[in-house]
């Protein structure tokens, strides 16, 4: 009972009162500061910062302090032996007296010690780091789920409205069917079956009315709401086929973004780190020790000739057998590194291959949407035909209910498929690693979060569209084998100019003869790219050739960055 207290008094804390009805937008902000779950996760990062603080204390030399006092309650006292006559002085002598009182100030530091300390708290500051990925993680599910659900819980509204008075119409013709049957005014067989449709039309609507129940709870329970707690949805227009979202980003783009920005993949990252600090841990442990120690000591006994003393010294252990391990210890250290890496690399393809079916799904509900509308305005208006004939006289009930029904049926249908495409669209913003808030928020206030979804979701195609494509990112492999290992993109040298003097002969021109000409290839490597957009390369770059022999003089090129741009490629080649 104790523990159920604690609990519900976290669960029913008092929150911001919900003042009107709640739009996408602050139920994913009363979700990102209300929910559990992306509350547990912060409180996840909490702990690893606080454990990135005490870690760092490891790191500090040992600075003990001690005092003490020592009793008996008769002399200490010794004989000596005369190692030369083997016998014993026969006096009996003492050095120590029988109550004494110590203290001792100890500084102690192991260098090996600080070495693994400090790789320690540089692994678990990348625990930080992975803490607050799996909470970007949870918070862009979070906010996908509360999508889903608001849809959903949009169309329950829409819809549940309209079952209850269509469910007392069946009702009441259930038993008008029954008082027919009873009075034998028609045949057995059609009266029979005219009630069978009456109750497979009402099972349909309690089918519909179980789908659709749920919804709104469930989104209460994301927006962090105590369980019953009653609130209003605002109700958007009526969807339509004009009504689906559009993705403007190309995949390729998406891509790029993903693999630099899915949590998972940085995670991963940040794990090979870990690992990598882990093998340089584990080849540390294998060497020497270095202990440095000094420490000031008072003794009150009163035979010493100094009861205070400092002390210092420095030592040196090695444990030679710990070599014999070595080769596998560091065998096993990079068998770890390279698990890390290629999880990382799965990982990647996974990431790819969940980019493209994202967007592929979302084009497929875009086109399922669309004729989902289509169906349901057809069934809108048959059903007005029924009425308009039932209003003469041409129909009977039975048909009306039906196309009413029908009409239901299409319209939820529609709305389900609706909130599945809203899905989709949150699940390639998902995929692509896109988080719908910006990194800093200057409040937690639910005005603040609702602003600064608002903001995130309207922009993030654009900060998510304006990644290069990754074919661009990737440098292309060498296609003749001078090129030596680790070059970078050729880049090919400018034509010489045509507007030359004729008659001028080669020598006074600067050219070199045509032998020596052959031994120079045709195009030279890039030393390396500033890491900065195209836009804003406007400064030449320096490029060199290193010639075969050292005969011939180092060679350096200008080539404008405009080159470089994927517009200045197509005009340079």
């Amino acid at each position: 009972m104790s523990r159920l207290r604690e609990d519900m008094s976290v669960i029913m804390a008092p929150q911001e009162p919900i003042n009107g009805p709640v739009s996408m937008h602050e139920a994913m902000a009363r979700a990102i500061k209300y929910n559990l779950d992306e509350r547990v996760k912060l409180m996840e990062m909490a702990v690893a910062n606080q454990q990135l603080d005490l870690s760092r204390f490891d790191m500090l030399p040992r600075l003990v302090a001690g005092a003490g006092y020592t009793g008996r309650n008769n002399e200490s006292g010794s004989e000596s032996l005369n190692l030369a006559t083997g016998r014993r002085t026969g006096e009996s002598t003492t050095a120590t007296d029988r109550h004494r009182r110590t203290a001792d100030l100890g500084f102690t530091w192991n260098i090996l010690d600080f070495g693994v300390s400090y790789l320690r708290a540089r692994q678990n500051s990348n625990l930080v780091l992975i803490a607050d990925e799996r909470r970007r993680r949870v918070v862009q599910g979070i906010l996908q789920d509360v999508r889903t659900s608001y849809w959903r819980a949009v169309a329950a509204e829409r819809l549940l409205k309209r079952i209850e008075p269509l469910e007392k119409r069946i009702e009441a013709a259930r038993k008008n069917a029954n008082a027919l049957e009873a009075q034998r005014v028609q045949a057995p067989l059609q009266t029979l079956s005219y009630q069978r449709a009456l109750v497979d039309t009402l099972r349909q609507l309690q089918t519909l009315r179980r789908e659709l129940v749920a919804a709104k709870s469930q989104l209460g329970a994301l927006m962090g709401l105590p369980p019953g707690e009653n609130f209003t949805i605002q109700m958007p227009p009526d969807v339509t086929g004009k009504d689906v979202p559009a993705i403007t980003a190309s995949v390729e783009s998406l891509e790029t973004y993903a693999l630099l920005n899915r949590p998972e993949l940085l995670e991963e990252s940040y794990n090979a780190r870990i690992t990598a600090d882990e093998t340089r841990r584990a080849l540390l442990k294998l060497l020497p020790g270095i202990d440095l120690n000094a420490g000031l000591h008072f003794d009150s006994n009163s035979f010493l000739l100094n009861q205070r003393w400092a002390d210092y010294g420095a030592r040196v252990s090695w444990n030679i057998l710990s070599l014999a391990s070595a080769p596998d210890t560091h065998a096993f250290s990079k068998a770890q590194e390279e698990l890390v890496a290629f999880r990382r690399q799965a990982l990647s393809v996974a990431v790819l291959s969940q980019v493209r079916v994202a967007v592929v799904q979302f084009r497929e509900l875009s086109q399922e949407f669309s004729l989902n509308a289509d169906q349901a305005s057809i069934d809108r208006r048959i059903r007005q035909q029924y009425v308009n004939s039932s209003t003469v006289g041409q129909q009977g009930d039975m048909s009306v209910i039906q196309a009413e029904v029908s009409e239901l049926v299409s319209d939820l249908r529609r709305d389900l498929v609706y909130a599945d495409l809203q899905n989709a669209y949150a699940r390639v913003m998902v995929s692509a690693g896109v988080d719908p808030m910006p990194e800093a928020v200057p409040s937690q206030d639910l005005a603040t979060l609702r602003q600064a979804v608002s903001d995130g979701l309207g922009a993030w195609q654009q900060k998510a569209g304006g990644t290069a494509r990754l074919q661009d990112l990737l440098v292309p492999a060498a296609t003749t084998s001078e090129k030596a290992p680790g070059e970078k993109a050729p880049v090919e040298k400018a034509a010489e100019p045509k507007d030359e003097p004729k008659g001028v002969p080669v020598a006074a021109r600067g050219e070199e003869p045509a032998e020596r000409k052959a031994a120079v290839p045709e195009r030279v490597t890039v030393a390396e790219l500033p890491q900065q957009p195209a836009s804003s390369m406007t400064a030449p770059m320096t490029v060199s050739y290193s010639p075969p022999t050292r005969a011939e003089p180092v060679k350096v090129y200008s080539v404008p960055l405009s080159a470089l741009t994927p517009m200045g490629r197509a005009s340079a080649r």
